[in-house]
Parts: C-alpha cells; sequence; structure tokens
C-alpha cells in the first residue's frame, strides 16, 4: 500500500432525452476510452464546484441549480503510472445531471484553450444504451468497464438512494 494519496476526480453522467454525453480520450499509445466528462478536483473546490467547472471546460454546459447533480457511483483505481505525479490513484466521483441536449463545444471556459487536447479529449458525442452495448461488442472501450450494465439502471430508476462503489 503506498502512502500517497489519491487524486479526487468528478466526472458527468450527463443524460438527455435517453442519451448520455461521452468524452473519448486519448490514453497514451493503447487508443482511446469512452468516459464522462470531468476531471481533478483543485485545491479548494468542492466536488460539485470542481464538477460544474470540469463540465464548462470540457462540453460548454454551465451547470446550474436547476441541474441538482446528484453523486451515484464511486470509483477507485490504483495507477502506478501516477506516482510521478504524486498520487497512487484516482477516485472518481460520478454525478447524474438530467439537462435538455445541447451541442458539446470543447474548450469554452476561459482559461481552458487548448485543456481537451492537453486531456487528452479527441471528441465529444451523445450515445443511447443500445450504441454502447453494441459498441462494446465491438470493442469499443468504456470507464467504467461495465458503463452499459451500471447505466441502464440510472436510466430505468433514476438516481441510487445513496452511492454505489464500483470497480473498474
Amino acid at each position: 500500500m503506498s502512502d500517497l494519496p489519491f487524486r479526487q476526480s468528478c466526472r458527468g453522467l450527463v443524460l438527455a432525452g435517453g442519451q448520455i454525453l461521452l468524452a473519448e480520450h486519448r490514453i497514451g499509445s493503447t487508443g482511446t476510452v469512452w468516459v464522462g466528462p470531468g476531471g481533478g478536483v483543485e485545491a479548494g473546490e468542492s466536488h460539485l464546484e470542481a464538477l460544474a467547472r470540469e463540465l464548462h471546460e470540457e462540453t460548454g454546459l454551465v451547470v446550474t441549480a436547476d441541474h441538482v447533480p446528484q453523486l451515484v457511483w464511486v470509483q477507485t483505481a490504483v495507477f502506478p503510472d501516477m506516482r510521478a505525479d504524486g498520487y497512487q490513484g484516482v477516485v472518481n466521483h460520478y454525478f447524474l445531471l438530467s439537462v435538455d441536449q445541447f451541442e458539446p463545444a470543447s474548450g469554452v471556459a476561459a482559461g481552458a484553450a487548448g485543456h481537451p487536447e492537453r486531456e487528452g479529449i479527441v471528441h465529444l458525442r451523445w450515445w443511447t444504451l443500445a450504441e454502447i452495448e453494441v459498441a462494446r461488442g465491438a470493442g469499443v472501450r468504456f470507464s467504467p468497464r461495465a458503463l452499459p450494465d451500471l447505466l441502464g439502471p440510472l436510466l430505468h430508476n433514476g438516481a441510487p438512494p445513496s452511492p454505489i462503489a464500483i470497480g473498474l
């Protein structure tokens, strides 16, 4: 066990009309992975402040009091390559938000020029659960890996009464 802390991160499960907005991230030389937009919590930020900032930087979405983000999943992952940055891994906090569908626009926040490229974001798009299931069957990677299995209950039942600990 490492004495290094875990990096705190917030990710949005942004839903509109039965679809979810996902960001395709470049991961080293091994390809890409689709995940909810988001990123690290900065010093002095709450999880909700970090979520709002990251969603604005990465998608153009302005989170308002009407959105009422709900924490639904918590994922803890150890990544040895994060040791160089002073962390043993990351704790991702996934928040469910319902929105009206919009055209995502990366890097719109002040000071975020180049942010998506720096973060390895290749593309943003809306997905249906069926499209995710077909893509996963064709070898497209999603994070969490069980995204289709986890997303179904959210779409049908809404947020769980308390956050669920999930795997990679």
